[in-house]
């Protein structure tokens, strides 16, 4: 029996992170994660009907973890997902903050922060990485970020070119870690993540 056990704990992979993906897009950030972290999408959430179209055809491809997707991020039932979810990824729409709009922030109905948040309650992962544009700045200080803590993880952001690696375009973004390292998730696994030119709480 006990060699049993022993060929089971070998042949499971502790370190992979079942993910939920928001707003999935063409998935560039689970594709740009799968290089620091091993993640298996266990479902994307995504609302674009050629942004699914995509998603489904890399699917057959065996480009991409094979998932459902769900299609309105605001009907999202985290109940049969909860416990069994180690990070939520995603680049929440960024038209409410970006230079070229608006800018109506907080006030803009494409503002899904707050169901965003109402996922990330929902779910109790203990890792959520996020995108959006520098025009959240002064949203995401104020609110995000705040909110983030009182939910009880911890919070590293930076701000990155697509040039910095090599793009040959800029392209900045903010990237956004939250983590509850008292939940499991190992604080190596963490600061992977992180990277060193973050600016931790």
């Amino acid at each position: 029996m006990k060699m049993i056990k022993d060929e089971v704990k070998d042949n499971v992979d502790t370190r992979t992170l079942n993910t939920i993906s928001i707003c999935s897009g063409y998935e560039g950030i689970g594709l740009g994660l799968r290089e620091v972290v091993r993640t298996r999408i266990v479902c994307y959430v995504e609302i674009g009907v050629e942004a699914c179209e995509i998603l489904a055809r890399h699917m057959a491809e065996k480009a991409l973890d094979e998932a459902p997707i769900w299609t309105d991020l605001k009907t999202f039932d985290t109940e049969p997902w909860r416990g069994k979810v180690d990070m939520l990824t995603g680049g929440f729409p960024c038209q409410p903050f970006s230079f070229a709009g608006k800018r109506e922030q907080e006030d803009d109905e494409r503002n899904l922060w707050p169901d965003v948040r109402q996922l990330i309650d929902g779910l109790g992962v203990p890792v959520v990485f996020l995108e959006n544009v520098p025009g959240i700045l002064r949203y995401y200080w104020d609110t995000i970020r705040p909110e983030l803590r009182e939910m009880g993880y911890e919070v590293t952001e930076g701000l990155f070119t697509a040039s910095s690696t090599g793009a040959p375009h800029k392209r900045e973004r903010l990237f956004i870690l939250a983590y509850r390292t008292e939940q499991g998730l190992q604080e190596r696994e963490s600061s992977s993540l992180g990277g060193s030119a973050t600016a931790q709480s």
